[in-house]
């Protein structure tokens, strides 16, 4: 009467794993902090060559590694923006009018509300001015706002540019005022990513049109709904020069359930345009309650409490219809003098986990609850596999090898 749960028992390294499975992927648990488990994710992207590959991480000492990986060439054709390599262009590529949209953001952001009107008015001008003779971008128009109103004015009179826009850069000297400090803003948004007036050209548009296999940034800033809303406009227009791409999310901080990049990833993966991988010691909370956690391929590390571990299994695993049977005592007939009472039985029906925090936080052994375990599932098959957090983490296992799941094959996991 009872189905299987199929949760068996397995062993494999996280190297083999992330270079056998096939398409999205989701990390959760404590151990998701594990840095050469993360690379060797980063690095298995690389391998398969099929699509550029975007690993966007708050993790500094994760970024050390892989500049240590490429600098000793064991990793090549990868690009890193961090405090320490801030070689990133930003806005490189984008619109004057997409551009306007993050100066109303950051104006709004620092308490101008009043004068964004006027404001918007001057940024549109000087945008008009920068477009006629260069790129629109973050560097090239700070460099422009480094000149004063007339210069600028007669500058767009120079480039062919009408009086129209020339008389709004002179009439409005408080926006311009105000637009500068809005820009000042915005390099500190970028800062630990971008040279102030670095002229790189390199983005993720170039980046993936290029020969750059793979691309890291840092992804934590001053203001992350700003930063947040950029990424979304910059993967945007990246997948408009390439038909696909990985993106890896190393305990990425969104501000929101609303948060727009968050939104706009979910998007693009249900139409199939990225490989979305997540991870995150508790993906709940880095989603903000966000519920769409279908992914095809899972890991699911112990969490902070069995609670929470079993809140995840049931989002990620699902339940299983239990049915035992329960005694129920009877009365005797009365024609017969008895002190015994008859015994009947009946079915009862019980939800359960798949995967309980039971299974994975230890196995009973001589010693008592020692191994801690981690459960995955991939598209192979419907099954959920057991795996030796020790025999899984690069950091614990050693040099990755792949090896069978047991010397008699996988074994049921028995409900305890």
């Amino acid at each position: 009467m009872n189905a299987a749960r199929h949760v068996l028992e397995g062993r494999v390294d996280s190297a083999s794993f992330f270079r056998k499975i096939q398409g999205d992927l989701l990390i959760t648990g404590g151990e998701a902090r594990n840095r050469e488990m993360v690379l060797d994710l980063f690095r298995s992207g690389l391998e398969r060559s099929d699509m550029p590959t975007i690993l966007l991480t708050s993790h500094l000492d994760l970024m050390s590694a892989i500049r240590q990986k490429r600098d000793s060439q064991e990793i090549n054709c990868v690009m890193i923006s961090y405090p320490a390599d801030r070689n990133y262009h930003p806005f490189y590529g984008m619109s004057a009018q997409q551009m306007l949209r993050f100066v109303c953001m950051t104006a709004e952001e620092m308490g101008y509300g009043i004068l964004t009107d006027s404001v918007m008015i001057y940024a549109a001008a000087v945008l008009n001015v920068v477009a006629a003779k260069y790129p629109v971008s973050l560097p090239a128009i700070v460099k422009l706002l480094n000149e004063d109103d007339d210069f600028i004015s007669e500058f767009a009179l120079q480039s062919g540019l009408s009086n129209v826009i020339a008389d709004n850069i002179r009439a409005n000297h408080e926006s311009g005022i105000v637009l500068r400090r809005v820009f000042e803003r915005l390099e500190e948004i970028f800062e630990d990513i971008y040279t102030s007036g670095s002229d790189t050209k390199y983005n993720f548009q170039t980046g993936a049109k290029g020969n750059v296999a793979g691309m890291v940034m840092y992804v934590c800033s001053g203001n992350q709904r700003i930063f947040n809303s950029y990424l979304k406009e910059e993967i945007f227009h990246t997948l408009r020069r390439v038909p696909r791409v990985r993106i890896i999310l190393d305990e990425m901080e969104f501000t929101d359930e609303n948060d727009e990049l968050m939104q706009y990833l979910m998007q693009v993966r249900r139409q199939s345009r990225i490989e979305l991988m997540m991870v995150s010691q508790n993906i709940k909370a880095m989603m903000h309650g966000n519920a769409e956690l279908d992914f095809p391929n899972v890991v699911l590390f112990h969490h902070g409490t069995p609670a929470v571990t079993d809140d995840l299994s049931r989002a990620l695993f699902g339940t299983y219809q239990y049915h035992y049977p329960v005694p129920v005592a009877g009365n005797t007939p009365h024609i017969f003098v008895s002190f015994k009472h008859a015994v009947h039985w009946q079915s009862q029906t019980e939800e359960c986990l798949r995967v309980r925090s039971q299974d994975m936080y230890a196995k009973a052994g001589i010693f008592g609850r020692t191994s801690n375990y981690l459960a995955v599932k991939t598209t192979a098959n419907t099954n959920v596999f057991l795996i030796h957090t020790s025999d899984f983490l690069p950091a614990v296992a050693g040099s990755p090898v792949m090896t069978p799941y047991t010397d008699t094959g996988p074994k049921e996991v028995e409900r305890i």
